[in-house]
């Protein structure tokens, strides 16, 4: 076939693109240097009032030259300012800067003459009628906006009559659109991962990189079902900018204007990666309508203050504030604005939407590319505004199977190490920030996920990550496409991932260890109130003090332990195999990729909590902190191992600390373990550090522990966990000794007359009180 040579951009900038059947297509002018200009902060110059004194004018004659003298003066007054100055600095072609002058020159006239500033009283053609509104502001008894973000478009299979289709796996076609930067390696591979017969691929290349894009367009030409878009399409992308949607709407350009066919759109970076194999990816497809979108929106629409929400030119590869921009509002505006990832996949029906902004039907798409293309990183905003504001919006699934997590944001790094590029604001600490590099040690989480794709991913950070990612999809397709499986070194290695411990049934009491066989044991729990883990007791006030020796080692009946302290344990990740001992211990065999083991979810099984997943929480700049339970975001400081006795203590829960985080704290001179245990403060041998203050709420909890305590016990290296009852858990240093907890695990056993599902209905009805006021 012959191989159409077009543009593809760089997966993690944030670009515009504008369609060109709608505007003329957006070539930001040629830059006389290949490295973005670094833009000054200092654009916000305050003035309240001009520095014209206007009784040395002389205003005597006719109004025309009156007014024009104090137009003189308060021009040069505006000259004097130096505000269009500090703008001309960050340009470097004449065209640049005239562009700049133009839309400056818009607000100066807007204000002169009393007229509307740019789009500050734009009335949208919205067309999206849902079948589900939501007052978000003023939701109903009972819902959340958890409730309002688990949308679905999944109906019934059986319903025919409503139009509704619903494809088997063989039948899904994939286009892929990429959005390729500086490794043409990088999207070869995604290329090779995910190619099939039927799957069709277009790459924009971003106009910078032409090394690249010389690379993709000889790989290209050896090979069917492959268009790397030529320079007529190519983008030059910036982060922040609108040239990252421009990009993509080239990229559906291309594919509406030469019929491509296909049932689903699948929008990517080169840096994203297919975690699964292509049969689940379509398998999972399949169990949603073929009109389907999958697109992440949060669905609170977005009310961007004034400070941080600006107007904007691009231009000399990079990005100039020109002045506010007003936020579109249902009540100003009949449209409603929001917040989206632009990595998704969609509809053929939506795609040709997207590429067609004249036809009849796309009058929002017309008035919002308009608008959108002056905002800064408008491609975290366009895509799903677009979905929620035309007739699409019902036919939206709010997830599009991409496991992505953000590192610190950019103003956490000290000022001379800072990407300026991400702090464009007047404010210079109000900066962006990009994906988290996902390596090797991220293997589990990405196991664990229940996403088909992943990023970010850089090869010079870790390849080994992709290697291994391989293996695991290619047993998976075995696995899903083969009815006679003889290769016995697959079979063994399937059966050895499926033995992880996952405690099923009515679930797990988890016991602190040296409390086992005291009076109180003391248990794994939430206490009476919200969210917050705590050592509560194991047992109910009336069950007898004395219990028989060893009871650890056999099972409890629902009936006589306190409410919240039951939890399942699963899914676990196949690095590894974990094993519930007769003791109640948990041995651990670590697999090839992590020495700590396997990682688990750890989930509450009753009350108002139930499904929540105990979560080691990690603040932003310093690991470890508080523990709770909140809602399952399928992130990393939820995902918790066993101690395996060499690189943490035996019996212990700990989360391990991506490499990435290790690395950023360790730079600043500050030492981070890779492992962070379940503990209590003020009991280990180490002091807990607080660098930022974030822990200090949390220690004064604390306080009166040092009244209670006046001695050791005797012949006690610490004192007892007792002195911790109620007290909220913290995730602290593994080599903190003293302050780690080791546990044991007791499965729960049901009495006959009383099933498991009215044991939990009984639980939910007693607590409902704790929920009244609490932000879920």
């Amino acid at each position: 076939m012959i191989i159409n040579i077009l543009s593809f951009t760089k997966g993690w900038c944030f670009v515009f693109l504008v369609s060109y059947y709608l505007l003329p297509i957006i070539h930001p002018v040629e830059s006389v240097v290949e490295e973005p200009h670094v833009p000054s902060t200092e654009h916000q110059i305050q003035i309240e009032k001009t520095s014209v004194d206007f009784s040395d004018l002389d205003l005597q004659g006719d109004a025309y030259t009156a007014s024009s003298s104090v137009v003189d003066a308060i021009a040069a007054d505006i000259k004097n300012s130096g505000r269009l100055q500090s703008l001309f600095e960050t340009a470097i072609t004449p065209e640049c800067r005239a562009l700049i002058a133009e839309h400056y020159g818009y607000f100066l006239k807007a204000i002169a003459t009393e007229t509307p500033l740019p789009f500050a009283s734009t009335k949208f053609e919205s067309s999206c009628d849902d079948e589900q509104k939501w007052d978000v502001n003023n939701l109903p008894k009972g819902i959340h906006m958890g409730h309002v973000q688990n949308r679905t478009y999944q109906p019934p299979r059986n319903k025919t009559n409503d139009g509704t289709l619903y494809i088997t796996p063989d039948n899904i076609v994939l286009c892929y659109g990429i959005l390729a930067h500086d490794s043409a390696e990088a999207t070869i591979r995604i290329i090779e991962a995910v190619d099939e017969p039927t799957t069709m691929f277009v790459v924009h290349i971003d106009a910078k990189f032409e090394d690249n894009y010389i690379k993709l367009v000889e790989y290209a030409s050896k090979k069917d079902r492959i268009v790397v878009l030529d320079h007529r399409h190519r983008v030059r992308v910036n982060w922040g900018g609108f040239s990252m949607v421009n990009a993509t709407l080239q990229i559906l350009n291309y594919i509406d204007a030469n019929e491509i066919n296909f049932t689903h759109f699948v929008h990517m970076a080169s840096t994203s990666y297919p975690i699964v194999s292509n049969q689940r990816i379509r398998n999972t497809l399949s169990e949603y309508p073929v009109d389907a979108n999958f697109m992440h929106i949060i669905l609170k629409p977005a009310r961007p203050a004034e400070s941080i929400w600006n107007y904007f030119v691009e231009c000399d590869d990079q990005l100039h504030r020109i002045h506010k921009l007003p936020v579109i509002t249902k009540e100003l505006n009949n449209a409603d604005f929001y917040t989206s990832s632009q990595w998704f996949v969609i509809s053929k029906e939506f795609a040709h939407y997207l590429a067609n902004p004249q036809a009849e039907e796309g009058i929002f798409l017309r008035q919002y590319l308009d608008y959108i293309k002056r905002a800064v990183v408008a491609d975290e905003n366009f895509f799903g505004t677009v979905l929620r504001n035309t007739h699409f919006c019902n036919k939206h699934h709010n997830w599009n199977f991409l496991h992505l997590m953000f590192d610190q944001w950019e103003n956490e790094q000290d000022l001379d190490k800072r990407d300026q590029r991400k702090c464009m604001m007047p404010d210079p600490n109000h900066c962006g920030r990009s994906p988290t590099i996902l390596g090797l040690d991220y293997l589990d989480v990405l196991e664990l996920s229940g996403d088909l794709w992943a990023r970010k991913f850089v090869d010079s950070y870790d390849l080994q990550v992709k290697d291994a990612i391989d293996n695991i999809r290619r047993k998976e397709e075995i696995e899903l496409t083969s009815t006679n499986i003889t290769d016995s070194s697959i079979l063994t290695t399937m059966k050895e991932a499926e033995e992880n411990m996952m405690l099923e049934g009515h679930g797990t009491l988890i016991v602190a260890a040296e409390t086992a066989n005291t009076s109180h044991p003391l248990c794994l729990g939430l206490g009476e109130s919200y969210n917050p883990v705590r050592l509560v007791p194991c047992f109910h006030d009336w069950v007898p003090e004395t219990l028989a020796k060893g009871w650890e080692t056999g099972a409890v009946i629902m009936d006589e332990v306190k409410n919240h302290t039951r939890w399942s344990i699963g899914p676990c990740s196949s690095n590894g195999n974990l094993e519930r001992l007769d003791s109640g211990e948990v041995s651990v065999n670590p697999g090839p990729f992590m020495p700590s083991g396997p990682k688990c979810n750890i989930n509450m099984m009753d009350g108002i909590r139930a499904g929540r997943c105990l979560d080691g929480e990690s603040l932003d700049n310093q690991p470890g902190g508080p523990v709770h339970v909140y809602p399952c975001t399928k992130r990393w400081n939820q995902y918790l191992s066993f101690g395996n006795g060499e690189d943490v203590p035996a019996g212990s829960l700990h989360i391990t600390i991506p490499l990435y985080t290790q690395k950023r704290i360790n730079a600043t001179g500050r030492e981070q373990e890779p492992y962070m245990c379940l503990g209590v403060a003020h009991r280990g041998d180490t002091d807990e550090e607080d660098w930022f203050g974030e822990r200090e709420e949390f220690f004064k909890s604390y306080e009166d522990l040092g009244e209670e305590m006046e001695a050791i016990e005797e012949g006690a290296e610490y004192h007892s966990l007792l002195y911790w009852l109620g007290k909220q858990l913290m995730t602290t240093r593994c080599s903190n000794r003293g302050a780690v907890i080791k546990w044991i695990l007791v499965p729960f056993i049901v009495e006959e007359e009383q099933t498991d599902g009215e044991y939990a209905n009984n639980l939910t009805s007693d607590v409902d009180v704790h929920s009244d006021g609490e932000e879920l």
